[in-house]
């Protein structure tokens, strides 16, 4: 079985990938350091590491892959105390470099979280990976109130071959009944600069204005760079609707029963390059996927 280990302090991780790189499997490349921004993510957790193991070791397309991530402190020993977060105790963001594939899963879709499980900090997923290529798997997690994000990047053979990403900058589109429109303030993104996402909904020709939280959130919003070298979990908020207390490390939201048609997402980009943005809000029982690609100056 396969394990690759996240340095809990960044520049370690930095000295040390460029070894790890030499000694990896080309399935699992070395995980990395998330960038985990925004108003809710800008903690640091040192002394956190994170193990992913895959069964079976090479992953292959189109059959079930068993994901097992176990978390641990410097000296190897589980760390017990994970707090729910966002209703889940783990979120795995999944996505194919060419952005065509995304999922959202939990440990809590396959089973309960036991004692057991608590107590061994050993989390299992199953996915399965539809084309061959390289993917991003991303975690996010509470650790007390510290709120923690790493993310591996793996190879998947045997099967159709992904393509290459699509360059598509439209700031409107359709998906499904629903129009979105996508906003900057301000409105080049630059990055190590704030910058707010605005999203607004309607279906129909008419504002949505009953969105319903999922998940806790008004917004589950994944970014990932086109190299995938950065991964940024976050949530929206809904403008005027103070979000103090989860900024204050509290593990949910305070978010109105109904709202829309607008959310905004407040974020930071780490680097320049392309973006991919995946965007998860409920309406009428569905929970509805939206994908835009940004520029980052």
């Amino acid at each position: 079985m396969m394990k690759k280990k996240i340095s809990p302090v960044l520049f370690a991780v930095l000295f040390v990938s460029g070894v790890f790189c030499l000694m990896a499997s080309a399935e699992v490349q070395n995980p990395r350091h998330s960038e985990h921004t925004g108003r809710a993510h800008g903690i640091e957790a040192p002394g956190v590491v994170v193990e992913l193991t895959t069964a079976p070791e090479r992953i292959k397309a189109g059959s079930p892959t068993s994901m097992l991530f176990s978390i641990r402190n410097t000296e190897g020993k589980p760390i017990e105390k994970l707090s729910i977060h966002h209703d889940r105790i783990l979120h795995v963001i999944i996505t194919s470099q060419d952005f065509s594939v995304f999922a959202h899963i939990h440990p809590e879709d396959f089973g309960p979280i036991t004692q057991q499980t608590k107590r061994t900090a050993e989390f299992p997923v199953k996915y399965n990976f539809s084309k061959t290529g390289r993917y991003l798997i991303g975690v996010d997690f509470a650790v007390g109130h510290q709120l923690v994000s790493r993310h591996f990047v793996v190879d998947v053979s045997g099967g159709t071959k992904m393509g290459n990403e699509k360059r598509d900058f439209s700031w409107e589109k359709r998906f499904g009944d629903y129009k979105v429109t996508l906003s900057s303030t301000p409105q080049v993104i630059r990055a190590g600069k704030t910058v707010t996402l605005g999203y607004f909904f309607s279906k129909d020709g008419k504002p949505v204005t009953d969105l319903v939280p999922y998940l806790s959130a008004p917004m589950h919003v994944a970014m990932i760079s086109a190299d995938l070298n950065n991964f940024i979990h976050a949530h929206g908020e809904v403008p005027g609707i103070s979000s103090a207390g989860h900024e204050m490390g509290e593990m949910h939201m305070k978010v109105p029963a109904k709202f829309g048609p607008r959310i905004d997402v407040d974020i930071v980009f780490p680097t320049k390059g392309v973006y991919q943005i995946f965007c998860q809000v409920q309406h009428n029982g569905k929970i509805i996927l939206t994908s835009f690609m940004v520029q980052v100056e």
